[in-house]
């Protein structure tokens, strides 16, 4: 297929244009037959759902997660309903890794649901509408949680934590529909402030103003080991599955067995709030998912029409924006509810920003384009849920381009692995980049953050196509980076360059990602692993991964940057003069093991030293060897003042806060949760730890680093066999985020000892587990239990 560039579709903010009229309460009407599941829940909380058709999957899958935890989930409903003000207030209790005030979050949610975003996109065919099996699962999914809410009641929801509150109700399909659309775009949502800041000139600011632009970091999900027919001991394949992610909040995730005789049987884990799976595996093929580096949106600056700031020139010709009136209700301090208003201005390329980077002038304004608008990404995410091998899922992934931040990294059981970029990139080519980035500022925020600002005034800045994409305006599939190999594909989130050792992606246009630039040490830790267990250098017997060895090397707690720079550093510190905590330090570090595990003393002040030094590029000695991106750069440069200097700070802030210089993460990182102090052991990946560990409280003297935030989460190693898939998993933030669940603490600890439960992925398994409970569940067409 073709496009012009007359032909872009902006679905959203067509949709705003062209208003539908699909009702609030319901996007689909119901089903006429009865919704039946069963729910076998296992050891650890772990759901294990069953049913004779998908809606009915759907419905288990969601009463599961609402009998799991339901008051996480509840809180998100909240946000993308646009309600957050009306019951937390403007500056009350926010949203997970919400930025911006309730009130900025609820002006751009209800303007979703005014423009009815969600019931435009269902009246389209696929691939922008969702697939008749998408469908499905979301009505069954919405059905099978209020089955429960009903079921328990508002007032005896065993969390204490939304117990009897009122912004606790059944859900709709909209619900659902806005909370995909929520996990497919979290780039966007880092620009809801500046949107909502956009105010015509003149007419006085609505909320807060927002300062510079400061683009959401890389997102550091995650880690993915793809196995093959040439690299695991019975040629089959297997597969590493470690996303980073939250461990509190509505965006942690829930491990789920998905079962429909003859047409799904997949396990592993998914957002809450997701009804289908998001990384895991079926009979055949195994997958997980690491951020993918494009930015999504591209911003556009608008040369306004003289005297008229709410209208644009666009080829010689003015083009008016469209104005929307968005009215919220809010709580007051004093708890009376009020209305707000709010009006948006939007362009044919999307809303009109605003903050102190780009400031709305009389003569210029600037404009926001985002490729992540539609449903695809559902379609796509069950397509690969059923699919049968590597090669299908990833047809499934061309089919729709549609993983909003996601690249897919796939191992089957003919040992084939696939790594692929199938995500939605801007069309925006290099010579067009190099055409319409005419600014001063446009030039500098692209060489700084990879952002582009194009003119908005000329078509010829217009995203492009491709023939095989399967919308307008993104690159098709041929110019998407992709390995298809017998050996094995990886990833930890840097860019498609080094996904291979052996096989080094190049020659993509720059906006896919960097090439033949150094990589994280978290990228180069798991890529050294791996190439020296197929190399037979890592003092293990033979050169393939048995499932044993996959789990103990993946989660051995190396550090990198230890290997890497210990022996220097020890020797540079010899040469120091005594004095406090010198030669102690010097001997500490000597005997470290190069490990973040609980009791290997010399982690601490290690990773003190490296938070000390902060960014290791300025020193290597050795510098980047494109043709060994794995071993270079490399040497530590103890010259530079700015060693020893981080090395007496890591000395001085363990001696000065009590700490002894050996000290052990096993009493300096800690969880708390369930009344105990669970110690966890990883790191940061920047200073290349392979399991990553993240603390919401950042180094506190005399505590170290307190309370987990973004880690470690869904863990899993699975290896396909003759008879079938088998492997072990671990849910290191534990399956429910109840405070009183017992399964809010207990995988939890199981992390801490690094120890991991068995996939009980087979039906007699399931039903010989020791702490098995069923549930069988039935609704009516008219949404009542069965009789």
């Amino acid at each position: 297929m073709t496009y012009s560039n007359q032909d872009l579709v902006r679905t959203v903010w067509l949709a705003a244009l062209f208003p539908l009229t699909l009702t609030a309460t319901a996007v689909r009407p119901a089903a006429a037959q009865p919704l039946r599941a069963t729910v076998s829940t296992t050891s650890y909380g772990v759901a294990h759902v069953r049913a004779n058709d998908v809606a009915g999957v759907g419905f288990g899958h969601g009463y599961a997660l609402a009998a799991s935890d339901l008051c996480t989930i509840a809180n998100r409903w909240v946000t993308v309903r646009g309600e957050r003000s009306r019951f937390f207030g403007i500056e009350g209790a926010r949203d997970a890794q919400q930025t911006v005030t309730n009130l900025q979050s609820d002006f751009y949610w209800r303007a979703l649901i005014d423009r009815d975003f969600v019931g435009g996109l269902l009246r389209q065919p696929a691939p922008v509408g969702p697939i008749v099996e998408v469908r499905d699962l979301v009505r069954g999914y919405v059905a099978g949680y209020n089955h429960y809410l009903e079921e328990v009641g508002v007032d005896r929801i065993p969390d204490p934590r939304c117990r009897g509150q009122a912004w606790v109700r059944p859900i709709t399909e909209r619900d659902v529909y806005l909370q995909a659309f929520h996990t497919v775009a979290p780039r966007e949502r880092s620009w809801i402030g500046p949107i909502v800041d956009a105010v015509r000139p003149g007419a006085g600011p609505t909320t807060p103003p927002s300062g510079s632009i400061e683009l959401s970091p890389p997102i550091t999900m995650s880690n993915v080991i793809a196995l093959g027919r040439d690299a695991t001991d019975n040629g089959k394949g297997m597969l590493f599955i470690n996303p980073h992610w939250r461990w509190h909040g509505p965006e942690r995730f829930f491990e789920v067995h998905l079962t429909v005789p003859g047409k799904l049987d997949v396990y592993g884990a998914t957002f809450q709030g997701t009804p289908m799976v998001l990384l895991g595996f079926n009979r055949r093929v195994a997958w997980s998912h690491t951020a993918s580096v494009p930015m999504r949106m591209t911003v556009y600056q608008l040369r306004l029409a003289p005297g008229n700031p709410t209208a644009y020139e666009y080829e010689g010709a003015v083009r008016p924006m469209t104005a929307r009136r968005v009215t919220v209700t809010v709580r007051e301090e004093d708890g009376r509810l009020t209305e707000r208003a709010h009006t948006f201005w939007e362009t044919h390329f999307g809303p009109v920003i605003a903050n102190a980077s780009f400031v709305w002038s009389g003569t210029h304004a600037y404009a926001l384009r985002s490729s992540t608008r539609d449903f695809r990404w559902l379609n796509q995410q069950y397509e690969m849920n059923a699919a049968s091998s590597a090669k299908e899922m990833d047809e499934a992934g061309k089919r729709y381009l549609a993983e909003g931040w996601l690249n897919t990294v796939a191992a089957d059981d003919q040992g084939r692995v696939i790594f692929g970029d199938r995500s939605s990139v801007p069309h925006v080519t290099a010579l067009q980049r190099e055409a319409c980035i005419t600014s001063p500022e446009g030039k500098a925020l692209w060489e700084a953050r990879q952002l582009i600002v194009m003119d908005g005034w000329r078509r010829a800045c217009e995203w492009g196509s491709d023939p095989d994409a399967p919308v307008p305006g993104i690159y098709g599939v041929k110019r998407l980076p992709m390995l298809d190999r017998w050996d094995y594909a990886t990833n930890s989130n840097d860019s498609h360059w080094t996904n291979q050792a052996r096989q080094l992606l190049e020659g993509y246009d720059p906006i896919m990602g960097t090439e033949r630039t150094p990589r994280s040490l978290r990228t180069r830790t798991g890529l050294a692993r791996i190439e020296a267990r197929l190399n037979g250098t890592d003092g293990l017997p033979g050169n393939r991964f048995t499932l044993a060895q996959l789990e103990a090397i993946s989660m051995n707690n190396r550090v990198y940057s230890g290997e890497l720079w210990r022996d220097a550093l020890v020797t540079t510190c010899r040469t120091l003069p005594i004095q406090k905590g010198i030669p102690e330090a010097c001997d500490v570090l000597a005997a470290w093991d190069l490990t973040e595990n609980l009791d290997s003393p010399g982690a601490v002040l290690w990773r003190r030293f490296m938070e000390n030094l902060g960014n290791p590029e300025p020193f290597y000695t050795v510098p980047l060897d494109p043709t060994d991106p794995v071993h270079t750069p490399r040497g530590l440069n103890s010259a530079d003042p700015r060693v020893t200097q981080a090395l007496s700070a890591a000395i001085g802030d363990l001696r000065d806060s009590g700490m002894p210089l050996s000290a052990r993460l096993r009493e300096y990182q800690v969880e708390e949760r369930a009344g105990l102090r669970i110690p966890i052991h990883g790191g940061p990946g920047q200073f290349g730890q392979y399991n990553l560990i993240t603390s919401g409280s950042g180094w506190i003297p005399g505590k170290g680093w307190q309370q987990v935030v973004h880690a470690s989460s869904f863990v899993a190693w699975v290896q396909y066999t003759d008879q079938g898939p088998v492997g072990r998993s671990i849910m290191a933030s534990s399956q429910s985020d109840n405070p009183t669940s017992p399964h809010h603490a207990d995988q939890t600890l199981l992390f801490s000892r690094k120890a991991s439960k068995p996939i009980l992925f087979e039906e007699r398994d399931i039903r010989a587990d020791p702490n098995l409970r069923v549930v069988e569940l039935c609704r009516t067409a008219e949404g009542r239990a069965c009789p």
